[in-house]
């Protein structure tokens, strides 16, 4: 089992402030903290109240892509 950041990838987390492409990270709360976040897809916003799961890590922010719930 990964502890850390690396531990959260494949886990669900709440966004709280929308995610805007690569560039301008969002925020999600996972794991009871608040996290900085850009989206898988970098052409993506991802808005605040959405379901997202933590795809990988990069440059200390977490990648991420809404449920399929979202979606739709």
């Amino acid at each position: 089992m990964l502890n850390g950041v690396q531990g959260m990838i494949g886990e669900t987390a709440l966004v709280t402030k929308d995610i805007s492409g690569s560039h301008h990270p969002g925020s999600i709360r996972a794991r009871g903290e608040d996290w900085l976040a850009i989206p898988l897809d970098p052409d993506e916003t991802i808005k605040a109240g959405a379901t997202v799961v933590v795809a990988d890590v990069e440059r200390g922010l977490l990648v991420v892509y809404a449920t399929a719930a979202q979606e739709a």
